[in-house]
């Protein structure tokens, strides 16, 4: 943009001088002149002058006013020249800053997204814990022993009607019955089995009232009654030891009798078959 003005400026200026001086040839010519053709040159007036001096005077006018131009060209053009450093840096730092946010909200969002799936964890979590509570106040009805069960199954195993006894002893023993009973509900299955010749059941439970119940009243009626089905079914050995365990750990006086008197039978039994 300078160089343009700058040589505007100077063709302007040669074309100035040129035709405002005059031109006179170097060397002699060979003109050849008639008399209306000869030049005569006279002083110009007054007016030709003030005219010249007005002409002058616009051209040098016209001559600074390229000038300022020229020189406020040259300072728009710093200007433009600055304006244009200050966007390339400003489209920097913008570039910069839209990278540091960027990475910022990423960061966000991926924080966004670990708070979504831990809420989501939390609250299945939340619900299973709920699930639980709701199962544990959901309270079932205790099941209450029945004493009328009891004196029915007793009633029932009395008159002979064993399953009838079997069946009701076997719903007492699923009604948390009490302490001092449960080795009596045992003994009454056992029994049972035992009448309706269903052995290896009734041995099941005459065991288990020596084994859990060592203290309940129905140990020693156990004894005996194992064995009874030992010596019934030729275990007649088997029968003199347990007997013989039932003697050793004093059992009540008034079962004495009966276990020694069963001693006796199965050992003359045994005698008797040797023979």
């Amino acid at each position: 943009m300078k160089s343009i003005f700058q040589t505007f400026f100077l063709i302007f200026l040669g074309n100035f001088l040129t035709g405002c001086g005059g031109y006179l040839p170097s060397a002699p010519t060979n003109w050849s002149a008639n008399s209306s053709e000869k030049f005569v040159w006279t002083p110009p007036d007054e007016v030709a002058l003030a005219e010249r001096r007005e002409t002058q005077q616009d051209l040098d006018n016209l001559a600074n006013e390229i000038e300022r131009l020229f020189v406020n060209q040259a300072s728009l053009e710093e200007l433009e020249d600055s304006i244009e450093e200050s966007i390339r840096k400003t489209n920097s730092n913008i570039k910069s800053t839209n990278k540091k946010y960027s990475d910022q909200i990423q960061k966000e969002i991926d924080r966004n997204k670990k708070l979504q799936s831990d809420l989501k964890e939390a609250r299945a979590e939340f619900e299973k814990e709920k699930e639980k509570i709701r199962r544990l106040s959901v309270v079932k009805p205790p099941i209450i022993f029945s004493t009328a069960d009891y004196n029915s199954a007793m009633r029932a195993f009395s008159q002979g009607n064993y399953s009838k006894s079997l069946k009701i002893f076997n719903k007492l023993g699923k009604q948390n019955p009490p302490m001092f009973l449960q080795d009596n509900i045992h003994f009454g299955m056992g029994s049972s089995y035992y009448r309706m010749k269903k052995y290896s059941s009734a041995r099941t439970h005459f065991q288990k009232i020596i084994d859990d119940y060592p203290m309940g009243d129905k140990r020693f009626n156990s004894y005996v009654m194992l064995g009874i089905i030992d010596n019934m079914q030729g275990e007649k050995s088997r029968a003199l030891y347990l007997l013989n365990e039932a003697l050793d750990k004093n059992p009540p006086e008034r079962m004495k009798p009966l276990i020694n008197h069963l001693i006796s039978s199965i050992g003359k039994e045994s005698t008797h078959a040797s023979n």
